[in-house]
Formats: structure tokens, C-alpha cells, sequence
């Protein structure tokens, strides 16, 4: 390690499971030495995240023989026998998410640029408000569009708001009209444990259009805590993402991360800055792609939290979705996706009915490991679900990127039985685009939990950071190589074959029918070239379809999986007939060495399953909140039209500003839908 800083102890805090991972130089390298996973004790009786720590740390020391805790506490600093630890390094995802609603002009525009720079962080978006709603003030007889905002922002409570829009010399008026709004909401009586009651005031963002500042601050002067960064949409040509991105992450560290149990005593443990689990795997996803020239796409699916990390042609774009997730999370992912878009990737039959309830189960149960196949199923359905919606929020910002290099975390495919589940659960969630594709696309899973280990020690020791993540994350974690075939409709019969050329050894075939996949094994440490012959109509990457296309000799390398060929084109298409479906998943798995043997379940009636629903007498998911996918509706209460004599200090601010604030006029110009 430089200047040999000893033993370092890099933890990772999840909402679950805290996971420890101990480091020290090996021959004047630095490497992996032991690693231990224990429930997190972030909840009560606990209350204190360092508890795990302490916990995490026996096990360590019970698996290498070092001695690394001295009457229950860490041993400190490392003494000539190799015994104890230098120093402690910390990243989090367990402070939970930060509620947003988004303010903006157009709902087109700068507000689908405001909702792509609010996934930077563990951010939930609540609503979005924008002059768009004007047209619907008509169709609410009893309520203007100033009340109906107002009532908004009164019913959710956001922890912040993110105020956009307007291009740069555009139009200033919409921008203050929507200030004011927000002014009007930000002051009152509060008992909820929000950040905004927890500092006294509430936190605004201002990325709008640069002109309109001075009013902007000054209709939030002393109404709100407000940060002004530079405008998201300067032009309609041009998004700029990251000054906005930077003010929530650092907002979310400031307000949030002090709330975490146990964070006073994680903060005098720890040798660098409490980093959170987003920010540690954004630099270890940069620097693999710039270390190696690649463009890599990282996967986390959490029990609280699921995230996509992609840096593509020297851009980097997150999508963190605050509040979905496999355990905590269950509950936004149900009433984003719904009870079908999970049970649709379960090779067995199962009511909607039944299904909710064993996941409202889950999410009562976290810490519970999955005790049957049946489990495991549906953990890894959940997780297919949680990362299509990250994949598709992604998207929606970089529809045309690429990338060559998946990998794949999180403790659904870290444990998975066997690695094929983990395979097809990434190939599952991955959307390879229709227009350019690469070759073939690497996946590493990442089933040490290192990647967000090495970007927290990263702050602490680079070159340390450096040499695990090269000889002990990358080179244990090739999962397989995948080649995706693109093709426009369903077909039948086969869709490409694909040759094997090992080094120095045998040649391997197969041919893959469309809607199926396929495997050629090649084992790690082995070197082959891939030739493929697809039919007509048939893409391979951004070829011409039908083209044959080959890899140089010895470009792919060997993998726990070896070469998957995966035919079932893009988008993905699900067999609608429940029993075709059922068999069509549980051949996927067949595929990839997953499971054997034919399907053990009966196939499913679709008849008989829609007679066998029976409604839920009590909704569930009524008090869930959305998440940034989608903003909801929130129904708006009536309202007076004027203040009574005792009316509250919000009453009486909205009645002086609709004597002075018109609605506003339709839309000109590029507000023009």
C-alpha cells in the first residue's frame, strides 16, 4: 500500500445487512484478507449502526485468526504482530431517502430534465407541479390553479423542492409565480419527521433560468432555505444535469446522513468521510470505465434502495430509485409495477391475491432468507421488476448509450443458488438498445460486495482502492459474455448459430431458436473466438441483420457461464398464455444450468386464475408513496375561495397573492406542447 497505511476496514451500512471487508498489504499489495456480512442494527432494540460493525469484525477475526477487538472494542491501531486495524472506512445506503417534489415550468421539458437530475441521490419524487396544470383549472369549478398548487405542496410536505425551468433570456414570470407558491407552503406548524421540520425551514433548489434569480430569491427570502445552481435546460439543445445533481447529493449528506443511528460514533470510528453507497459505487463504476476503456453499466438492486450507474462515451448518467427495493422497498415497487409485472417472471401459478400477501410478509420480515425455490423466485422476480425500473428511467435520459460491461450487485443476486439465476435476472432487466448494440456485453457479478468497498476506500488509499479492485473484484467476478440477437417481431425456428474456437483446444456449436437462449461454456482462464451466423432479419450489435460476424481470436474470455447467446430479441417480449409463460422461464433457467429436470409446477389456467381472484378487502398500498418513476396524483381537498377572519398566515399569503398573481396565460412559444 502507499506509506503502508496497514489494516483498513471498509464497512458498507445497508438498510438490511452491513457488510465489513478487511484489507492489508500482502507482500507490499494490497489485498482482500477476510469479509463478514451480519444483520444491520440501524433499527430498534439497536438504534446504532456501529453495533454490525462490532458484530461483522468477530466474524473476521474468527475467520482469519487475527485479533481484532479488545473488550468489545476495535483494536486500534494495527501492532507489529498484524493484529488490529489503522483505520475504518464507512458508506451507507441505510439513512433512508429524501422526499423531492419537482417545480417547473414545463412538464416536457425542463421538468423531465428536473426528474433526470433527481435520481443522483436516494430521492423519492412525490409530485410534480408544473404551469402545464393550468389547463386543467377549468374542470375545478371550486378551486383556482394558485389553490390547487398550494394544496399540493400542503398535503405531501416534501423534504425538498427542485425549481426549474425557463431557457436561458427566456421568459422570467413563470419561474416566480411558481416561487411564490412554494414560499406560501414552506412556513406553518409541522409534526412530521421530514428534514425540512428537523432544520426549521425548507430546502429549494433553483435551477432555472439565470434572469430570473434576484426575484426568485427574493420571493423565498426568509420562507426558505434556497441554493441557487445553474440552469438544467439552458437551451433546448443542451442539458445540464450535474450542478443540480451535486447540490441534492450534498444536501442529502448534510440533512440526511446525520440522521442514521449510531452516525456521532460512526464519524469519530471512521478515518474519511461517511460517503453514501451511491456516491462509492458512482467513482468505482467511473474508474473501471476509464481505468479500462470500457463503457460499463452497474446494476445494485437493495432491499431499500435499486440504482443503475452507467458511464458511456465519456458521460456519466445515475438512475437511484429512493425507496424501491426487495424488502423495504416492496411496497413502492408494488404500486409502481403491480402485482402482475412480478408474477409474470415466477414459473408457477399464483394469485394476485396470495402473492401481495407473502410480499407484505417480506417487507414485515427483511431479515428473512428464503426457505424454498418458491422464495427464491419470487426475490429474484422482485428484483427483475426493481431494475427494469431503474434500466427504464435510465433511458429516458440516454436512450441511445451503450455499453459493453454489466456489473451486477446487491444481495438478491449475490446469493443467488446458482449463478444462472443471477445471469438471467441481468440479462432480464437489461433493454440492449434496437438501434446500436455492442458485440457482446460482459457481466460481472459482484458477489463480494467490493465495487462500493473500493470507492469508499478510494477516498481513503487510492493506490490500495486500485490493486483490490483489479486483483480481487475483477479478476473473481466474470459472470459470462453475452451476445443479444436484435430482430423486429415474433419469429419462429432458429435464430442464429454460434461457433466457439478455444484456444488451443475445441471447437463448440449450438443453435439458438428465437425466443430461447443458449450457452457455450468456456471456462475462466480460458481464451476463444465467437463466430456467429444469425438468419435473416437477425441482428448481431449495430450489423446489417443477417450479416455473420465474428470476434478476433482469443477475444473472449472464459467465465463461470461461459458465452450465452440470447435470442428472445429486444424489447422483450413475454409470452401472454400463462402456461406458455411458465414454461418459457422455467426453459431459461434450464438453459443456463440453473435448475434440471422438467417443470415441477402445474401449468396455470388462465381461466381458472381470474375466477380464483378474489379483491382485497383492505388496499395495502394506500399510504405508499410513490416513487421517482412516476409522479401521482395527489387529491386536493376543497378549499375557500377567501380567508375566514381567523384564517391561518397560509390563508391570508394566498389571498394577497391572487389579488396580485394572475393564472397564468396559455402557453407560447417553446412552452407550446
Amino acid at each position: 500500500m502507499a506509506n503502508e497505511p496497514g489494516a483498513v476496514l471498509v464497512v458498507e451500512i445497508g438498510s438490511v445487512i452491513t457488510h465489513a471487508v478487511l484489507v492489508d498489504a500482502v507482500d507490499g499489495v494490497a489485498r482482500l484478507i477476510g469479509l463478514a456480512e451480519v444483520p444491520s442494527t440501524i433499527e430498534q432494540p439497536y438504534e446504532d449502526a456501529t453495533i454490525a460493525i462490532r458484530d461483522a469484525v468477530e466474524q473476521i477475526a474468527a475467520s482469519t485468526g487475527r485479533h481484532l477487538l479488545h473488550e468489545g472494542q476495535l483494536l486500534m491501531p494495527q501492532n507489529a504482530e498484524r493484529d488490529g486495524i489503522n483505520a475504518v472506512v464507512a458508506t451507507t445506503s441505510a439513512a433512508g431517502y429524501m422526499s423531492l417534489v419537482v417545480a417547473a415550468v414545463s412538464s416536457d421539458i425542463s421538468a423531465r430534465s428536473a426528474l433526470h437530475a433527481s435520481h443522483a441521490t436516494y430521492t423519492s419524487v412525490l409530485q410534480t407541479i408544473t404551469l402545464n396544470d393550468t389547463a386543467e383549472a377549468g374542470r375545478v369549478q371550486d378551486l383556482s390553479w394558485i389553490e390547487r398548487q398550494v394544496q399540493r405542496l400542503i398535503g405531501i410536505q416534501p423534504d425538498v423542492v427542485l425549481l426549474a425551468g425557463g431557457l436561458e433570456d427566456g421568459a422570467e414570470q413563470p419561474l416566480v409565480r411558481l416561487a411564490h407558491i412554494i414560499g406560501l407552503t414552506s412556513t406553518g406548524a409541522r409534526s412530521d419527521d421530514s428534514i425540512a421540520t428537523r432544520s426549521g425551514t425548507r430546502h429549494v433548489i433553483f435551477a432555472g433560468n439565470s434572469q430570473g434569480r434576484e426575484q426568485v430569491i427574493e420571493a423565498l427570502s426568509q420562507k426558505a432555505a434556497l441554493r441557487v445552481v445553474d440552469n438544467l435546460r439552458p437551451s433546448l439543445e443542451v442539458e445540464q444535469l450535474e450542478p443540480a445533481r451535486q447540490a441534492l447529493v450534498e444536501l442529502y449528506g448534510e440533512q440526511m446522513l446525520p440522521a442514521l443511528p449510531g452516525m456521532n460514533a460512526l464519524r469519530r470510528l471512521c478515518a474519511a468521510p461517511v460517503r453514501t453507497v451511491a456516491e462509492s459505487t458512482e467513482l468505482a463504476t467511473r474508474f473501471l470505465a476509464e481505468q479500462h476503456k470500457l463503457d460499463v453499466l452497474t446494476l445494485d438492486v437493495g432491499g431499500a434502495h435499486t440504482a443503475a450507474f452507467l458511464y458511456s462515451q465519456g458521460q456519466f448518467s445515475p438512475a437511484v430509485l429512493g425507496g424501491v427495493g426487495v424488502s423495504y422497498g416492496i411496497g413502492t415497487l408494488l404500486a409502481e409495477r403491480g402485482p402482475a409485472a412480478i408474477s409474470r417472471w415466477l414459473p408457477f401459478a399464483i394469485s394476485e391475491q396470495e402473492l401481495v400477501q407473502r410480499l407484505l410478509n417480506k417487507m414485515l420480515r427483511p431479515y428473512a432468507m428464503p426457505v424454498t425455490r418458491e422464495d427464491i423466485l419470487i426475490d429474484h422476480a422482485l428484483a427483475r421488476e426493481a431494475l427494469r425500473m431503474a434500466v427504464d428511467v435510465l433511458n429516458d435520459e440516454r436512450g441511445d448509450a451503450s455499453y459493453n460491461m454489466v456489473v451486477l450487485r446487491g444481495g438478491v443476486p449475490s446469493h443467488a443458488p446458482h449463478p444462472g439465476f443471477a445471469a438471467l435476472l441481468a440479462l432480464d432487466a437489461l433493454q440492449f438498445g434496437t438501434e446500436e448494440s455492442a458485440f457482446a456485453v460482459t457481466i460481472h457479478l459482484d458477489e463480494l460486495n467490493l465495487l462500493a468497498a473500493c470507492g469508499a476506500l478510494a477516498l481513503y488509499d487510492a493506490d490500495a482502492a486500485f490493486t483490490v479492485f483489479d486483483q480481487d473484484l475483477l479478476a473473481n467476478t466474470a459472470l459470462a459474455t453475452c451476445v443479444a440477437t436484435l430482430s423486429s417481431g415474433r419469429a419462429s425456428g432458429v435464430a442464429v448459430e454460434a461457433e466457439l474456437e478455444i484456444v488451443g483446444g475445441e471447437r463448440r456449436k449450438i443453435s439458438v431458436e428465437h425466443g430461447q437462449l443458449g450457452r457455450l461454456p468456456l471456462a475462466v482462464g480460458q481464451r476463444a473466438r465467437l463466430m456467429l451466423r444469425p438468419a435473416s432479419g437477425v441482428r448481431i450489435g449495430h450489423n446489417a441483420p443477417g450479416k455473420e460476424v465474428s470476434s478476433e481470436v482469443a477475444e473472449i474470455s472464459g467465465s463461470v457461464l461461459g458465452v450465452i447467446i440470447d435470442a428472445r430479441g429486444r424489447p422483450l417480449h413475454m409470452p401472454e398464455n400463462t402456461a406458455v409463460r411458465q414454461r418459457a422461464l422455467w426453459s431459461w433457467l434450464q438453459a443456463l444450468g440453473a435448475v434440471s429436470g422438467p417443470l415441477p409446477y402445474d401449468v396455470a389456467d388462465d381461466e381458472a386464475l381470474r375466477a380464483a381472484e378474489v379483491p382485497l378487502v383492505e388496499q395495502p398500498l394506500a399510504d405508499q408513496q410513490p416513487s421517482a418513476a412516476t409522479p401521482a396524483e395527489v387529491e386536493i381537498p376543497p378549499a375557500p375561495t377567501m380567508p375566514p377572519p381567523d384564517a391561518s398566515p397560509i390563508e391570508s399569503d394566498l389571498a394577497k397573492l391572487r389579488q396580485t398573481v394572475e393564472n397564468p396565460p396559455p402557453k407560447k412559444g417553446w412552452f407550446r406542447k
